[in-house]
């Protein structure tokens, strides 16, 4: 019998050229339509260390970054953003978080509202970078963030309730890391429990692996704080929510809270 012979696919026809009228803004949006899928995580490993020499050299690289994060993104602006938030990331590898920490913490801090609009970008492959950012920072400087916790939370827990998958998932994710490396307070275990709470589902869901993060980070503090009362609230709520999903969840959860608590659990 003779081989098939495969076919080759029809050429597609060719686009005529879209006339030079555009508005910015919709120039804007066709750029955000057209962008590229965000790195792999083999290219995030690649990522080469910025070592940096002197402090003053770590003021300017902080300074001459400023002007790109100042208003809103736009064609102008969102690739020295995303390009400096590459920097950061770079530089967070590398030795000037230990070598010059006051002037990276304080550095860090002032930038810290233009991190946020990256991470909060329409630009996929912009808003993981940012996302990326921040948590690399959380695993770097650990409870030097402490100050930073509650603008955090706020903006990655509403993350989490994005329509756009990638953007849910990189909130999930830096939430739970931010979580992971901070002290523990009050405050943190209010935000996992308004998200346990949440009209959305996603923020429900993820929330039960946020309580397991707290129970595995932060299991002295909850129980010397009073956490451990509102801990066994959250966990009643998921677990007789009205979403299968998010019940299945938080029965994961209860049996990482039975194994610290075996008594309050069979309770």
């Amino acid at each position: 019998m003779t081989p098939d012979v495969e076919m080759p696919p029809p050429e597609r026809p060719i686009q005529p050229a879209r006339a030079q009228t555009l508005q910015p803004d919709v120039g804007f949006a066709d750029s955000l339509l057209s962008e590229h899928p965000p790195p792999q995580p083999a290219e995030v490993d690649t990522m080469e260390p910025l070592h940096i020499y002197t402090q003053r050299e770590l003021d300017e690289v902080f300074r001459s970054m400023a002007p790109h994060f100042e208003g809103r993104e736009s064609e102008g602006n969102w690739l020295a953003r995303d390009k400096s938030t590459t920097k950061l990331r770079r530089i967070t590898k590398g030795n000037a978080p230990m070598e010059f920490h006051g002037a990276f913490i304080a550095g860090i801090k002032s930038l810290l509202d233009g991190i946020l609009k990256v991470a909060n970008s329409l630009r996929t492959t912009m808003s993981t970078n940012g996302c990326q950012l921040v948590q690399e920072l959380a695993k770097t400087i650990g409870t030097a963030m402490d100050p930073w916790v509650e603008i955090l939370l706020q903006n990655f827990v509403k993350m989490c309730a994005a329509t756009k998958n990638i953007a849910a998932q990189n909130g999930n994710t830096t939430v739970d890391t931010i979580i992971s490396n901070v002290s523990y307070n009050g405050r943190l275990l209010q935000h996992v429990s308004f998200a346990a709470q949440d009209k959305n589902v996603q923020p429900r869901i993820f929330s039960a692996g946020w309580v397991k993060t707290l129970i595995r980070k932060q299991k002295s503090s909850l129980e010397h704080s009073g956490g451990l009362e509102v801990l066994e609230g959250v966990l009643k709520k998921g677990l007789a929510d009205a979403n299968p999903k998010v019940r299945e969840a938080y029965r994961s959860t209860y049996w990482t809270f039975s194994l610290m608590w075996p008594v309050k659990a069979d309770a």
